[in-house]
This record gives C-alpha cells, sequence and structure tokens, in this order.
C-alpha cells in the first residue's frame, strides 16, 4: 500500500468519524433544547405506516392545530377494546381529510358526527361514540387493512368510508401511485389479490421499515420537517384563487378523475378502487355491521365561484365536476349499500353563502383540506343519513351480491338526489 492511498484512507476515516461525532452532537442537543419532536407515523406492516401510539405534536403548515394520538393509534381520545353498554360505535375510515390535523380534534367532522347523533331518534337513551381511524395518505387498500387488522376488534355497529375521489383513485393503483411502501390489490382470476413490493418482498419492506424509524432521529425529522415546510410555502405560491381563474390543477390532486377513464391504467384504477370499496362494504356486513360510504369534495367542486369552476372545466375538457362522486354512487346502487354525496351539497351551500369550505388563512382559501365550516357541515350531512341507515333493519348477509370487476358504468344519482340536486352544476 503507497503513502499516498494510506493518507487518503486515514483522511476519509477522519472525515466519517468527524460527521458522526458531528451527527452525535446534534441529535444529543436537539434533544436536550428540546427540539426533538419524533415522527407522527411509524412504520406497519399492514397498511405500511399508521400514526404513533400516543404521539403529539403542533401542526401549523395548514391551519393550526394540536395533535394528540392515543394509544391506539387513532387520533381521537381513548377508547377501550370492550364496547360500553347501551353504546352505538362508528367506525371511520379515511385519508388525511378523516384524520383532519388542520383543525382541533373537537372541530373534526367525526367528532361533529358523535355530537349530532345524539339527537337521531333511532338512538335515544344510548351513548355514541366514533372511532376516528383515519389516516394521512391512506388509500383505500390501506383501509381494508385497516379495517382487517385494527378496527374488528372495538366491535363497531356501523362503518363509515370517508372517500377522497382527489387522490384516492390513484392512491389504489400499484400503476399510477408513486409511493409504493403500502399495500396493493389488483386483479387476478376475477377477484382482487395482495400484490406488489409491499406483499412479495421482505427486503422492501425493510426498506419501508427503515423510512418510518429513521423518523426516531431528531436530525433526520428536523431535516424532513423544513423539506415540508419548503413545499408546504410552494404549494401556497402556486395555490388558487389564480389556479382556478387560469384552469389549472390543484397539487396533488388528479384532474383525470372527473373524466370518464380514458387510458388503460386509469380503468384498472378504477376497478381496483370499485371493488376495493365493495370489499370494505362486504367486510362490515360480514361482522354485523352498517355500512355508509361517503364521497368527500375537492376544492375545485365547491370553489364558490361558478366562473372559476367553468374554467377549470373547460381548461381539461370536463363535462360534470360530479362525474367521480355519482360514479361511486352508482356502485353503491348495483351492490345494495348506501352512498352519500357530500360535494353536490357542499357547492350548493357555498354558492348560496359565499363561503369556503376547503382552505386556511395560512394557506388560500378554496384549496386543500376542509377547514373548520367544511367538517361542521359535512359531519352534519353524515349523521343525518346515518341515522337514517340507523333506523333502518339490517339485511341478512346471504342478499349481498358478487361484485362485477370489469364493469365501468356511470350513472346518474339515484331519484331523491337528482330531485335535490338537479344537476352537477359547474
Amino acid at each position: 500500500m503507497t503513502g499516498w492511498f494510506r493518507s487518503a484512507l486515514t483522511r476519509i476515516g477522519l472525515l466519517l468519524l468527524g460527521l458522526g461525532f458531528g451527527l452525535v452532537f446534534a441529535e444529543a442537543a436537539l434533544r436536550l433544547l428540546g427540539l426533538a419532536h419524533p415522527g407522527l407515523y411509524i412504520y406497519d406492516r399492514y397498511s405500511g405506516w399508521r400514526l404513533r401510539p400516543n404521539a403529539f405534536v403542533w401542526q401549523t403548515q395548514e391551519g393550526r392545530a394540536p395533535v394528540a394520538v392515543n394509544s391506539a393509534g387513532m387520533r381521537d381520545r381513548e377508547h377501550p377494546l370492550r364496547k360500553p353498554a347501551a353504546t352505538v360505535r362508528i367506525a371511520i375510515l379515511g385519508d388525511s381529510f378523516t384524520e383532519a390535523k388542520q383543525v382541533a380534534a373537537e372541530q373534526t367532522f367525526s367528532a361533529a358526527i358523535e355530537r349530532d347523533l345524539k339527537a337521531c331518534p333511532a338512538l335515544l337513551g344510548k351513548n355514541v361514540e366514533t372511532l376516528n381511524f383515519g389516516c394521512d395518505s391512506y388509500g383505500t387498500a390501506q383501509e381494508v387493512m385497516t379495517l382487517r387488522h385494527r378496527v374488528w376488534q372495538f366491535s363497531p355497529d356501523a362503518v363509515v368510508l370517508a372517500i377522497f375521489t382527489g387522490n384516492d383513485i390513484r392512491n389504489d393503483s400499484i400503476e399510477l401511485e408513486g409511493d409504493k411502501c403500502q399495500p396493493f390489490f389488483t386483479y387476478r382470476g376475477g377477484e382482487l389479490v395482495l400484490s406488489g413490493e409491499f406483499e412479495q418482498s421482505p427486503w422492501f419492506r425493510f426498506q419501508c421499515m427503515m423510512r418510518f424509524d429513521s423518523q426516531r432521529s431528531a436530525v433526520l425529522n428536523l431535516l424532513g420537517q423544513l423539506r415540508s415546510a419548503i413545499r408546504a410555502r410552494i404549494r401556497r405560491r402556486r395555490a388558487m384563487p389564480r389556479q382556478f381563474k387560469a384552469g389549472a390543477s390543484e397539487l396533488g390532486l388528479d384532474d383525470w378523475i372527473y373524466r370518464p377513464p380514458a387510458t388503460p391504467a386509469e380503468q384498472r384504477a378504477w376497478q381496483v378502487a370499485e371493488g376495493e370499496i365493495e370489499m370494505v362494504h362486504q367486510e362490515a356486513r360480514r361482522h354485523g355491521a352498517r355500512f355508509l360510504a361517503v364521497t368527500l369534495s375537492t376544492g375545485v367542486q365547491v370553489y364558490p365561484d361558478p366562473a372559476a369552476r367553468r374554467a377549470y372545466m373547460r381548461r381539461w375538457g370536463i363535462d360534470d365536476l360530479f362525474y367521480p362522486d355519482y360514479r361511486i354512487k352508482a356502485l353503491g346502487q348495483r351492490m345494495g349499500f348506501e352512498v352519500l354525496n357530500i360535494a353536490p351539497a357542499f357547492q350548493a351551500y357555498a354558492d348560496r353563502h359565499h363561503v369556503f369550505l376547503h382552505g386556511f388563512s395560512n394557506t388560500q382559501l378554496g384549496t386543500g383540506h376542509w377547514n373548520v365550516l367544511g367538517h361542521r357541515y359535512g359531519g352534519q350531512l353524515i349523521a343525518d343519513r346515518l341515522c337514517e341507515l340507523l333506523r333502518q333493519p339490517l339485511a341478512p348477509v346471504s342478499s349481498m351480491r358478487r361484485f362485477p370487476p370489469s364493469t365501468e358504468q356511470y350513472a346518474r344519482p339515484d331519484a331523491a338526489l337528482a330531485r335535490k340536486f338537479p344537476r352537477a352544476s359547474p
């Protein structure tokens, strides 16, 4: 070994040693100064990730709210596994709209449902509990796995699946979704089966686990928070109302979901998404629970300016902003489960009162997640439909229909909804 090579190795070793000591010192300093905030999410073998049990953070990037997670990994108060006597439990599955870290826990639509259902005539004399299983960036496959592995131990009487069409259809597609650290279902032999690297590769799952375990490091987590803050600032600069007036997209959402699928990948995404929704329905029925699918709203659907909505529709060649909502409504009619489309009611409310149901003062009104008003009105709509549903007798499991995996039908809403909202207006 030449002297030059030995000297180079020595320098590299000293450099690595110095970096190591620097990281250890930075880690210790951040913890001593109280600046170490562990990540809000941890790895989960079944769903890819979930909320960290007993975590607490302040969320300030969109809205401002404390986010406290209970010991079961829900953004909720503590709930005993054993359901108390004379109690009706509603399990709510969904993504970031359901987790709702943009508002205080008592302001979420989950909490509003619990309060409003106490006045339901069918539940007089009973206690009502909602269990919030929402988690950021979840697709329907992750909600299926959450239902199977975490929800049933709480013995819910009803399951609400909150569907955010803005990106849930893409989230369910192994072809279109970029984050592969999660379960995916694909059709094989006419049946939905788990597939993909997360299901089939232990090495890939290990990499996913390390991705979330690295958030235990104060240094790495601080760098991640800085990255998130930069991305949030970029989103604010690109946000509405300039976007809708120019017909541009909202960052992170898919424009193609407002039209019938135009590519084979989009068709397969819709087929898988519809199959997964029906899987949740079947799971609920087998466990003796009622099921309600709820399609939420995107900012453009309920932006309180018809001209801005029309500009967006012209830009993307859209005939009906409620296409994904009514498509899922048609699925429920075929398969025999209730679907509540919230976006038409939100649009009518926003136009009538000239208010924003999405967005916050520190981001941009009309874009992003539901604000306090959106959660309050959304919770009221869901509670009203649940009250009707809980009055109805539970149909026998034998009456369930088989899901046709290749269906791509799209139907207008049922008669009652059509009378209330005669046209999906721009």
